[in-house]
């Protein structure tokens, strides 16, 4: 069973992690049902479903759920005999166990950089989709009449990243009111952990900024997505807003971003 501990770990990591629990035992086995623990996207743990091999087995499983992102149940055989359908852990208790792997991944944050109206729409659609938000802006006025809980003034965009903490669940989306702010924004959002980095920009300023940052020492890594937003068409702050929350989704679930729809005519 997942306790409060193992919750707060969870919430307090803000990293994808798998909760595993024993659903069903069988014969000689370490722990029973309820026996939980939960394995982050980093490697690390806390609790245990019974140690030894099983446990590296059930660490191993879970890593190839977080990459695949499903959840699903896993039989391991701890028999000393190979047997279908089952992952052998090379255990001799003479039992089996089922584990459920549990998805968990933290709500999106974004942090914006620029209160204009880019940054003011996705302020508001980031409260639809219930991710937590900051928005940040060198102009005083803006940040007064912003719709965000959590915005803050900054002297210097420069010094913008230099005391936060952000992590792999956040996404950094770059939309300041000019090339040198937004520059500046990319360079500190490359040095942190965020998973995904958004630039607004047309294909003459992106190219332009990478080849100021890279000369200045900055690597341009496979984060940084620029010009940002999916590619749906709109010219609108709302519009444009829209495309940069997809390729979030797209990019956050690790999903090709294609059509669901069933063409007609196929049977």
């Amino acid at each position: 069973m997942i306790d409060i501990d193992k919750m707060e770990a969870i919430s307090e990591a803000g990293l994808p992690a798998v909760i595993a629990t024993i659903i069903k035992s069988a014969g000689s086995v370490p722990r029973g049902p309820g026996a939980s623990m939960v394995i982050f996207s980093d490697g690390t743990t806390r609790g245990t479903v019974g140690g030894g091999a099983l446990e590296k087995m059930v660490e191993k499983e879970a890593a190839l759920a977080i990459q695949k992102g499903a959840s699903r149940s896993v039989l391991f055989n701890l028999g000393g005999s190979k047997m279908k359908h089952r992952v052998d852990t090379g255990m001799i208790c003479g039992g089996e166990t089922e584990v459920f792997l549990d998805i968990y991944k933290p709500p999106v944050r974004l942090f914006i950089c620029g209160a204009g109206h880019i940054g003011k729409v996705l302020v508001k659609m980031a409260a639809i989709m219930k991710w937590d938000c900051e928005l940040i802006d060198s102009r005083k006025e803006y940040i007064k009449n912003s719709p965000a809980k959590k915005a803050l003034f900054v002297s210097s965009y420069k010094k913008a990243f230099d005391k936060k903490k952000i992590g792999s669940d956040t996404a950094v989306i770059v939309v300041t009111h000019g090339h040198t702010g937004d520059a500046d924004c990319l360079a500190g959002a490359l040095k942190t952990k965020a998973f995904y980095i958004g630039m607004i920009g047309s294909r003459v300023k992106v190219p332009a900024t990478f080849a100021k940052l890279r000369k200045a020492g900055t690597n341009i890594d496979s984060r940084v997505y620029a010009p940002v937003g999916m590619d749906l068409g709109g010219e609108s702050p709302e519009e444009i807003a829209l495309c940069i929350a997809a390729e979030i989704m797209k990019v956050r679930n690790n999903t090709l971003g294609g059509h669901l729809r069933i063409p007609p005519g196929r049977k």
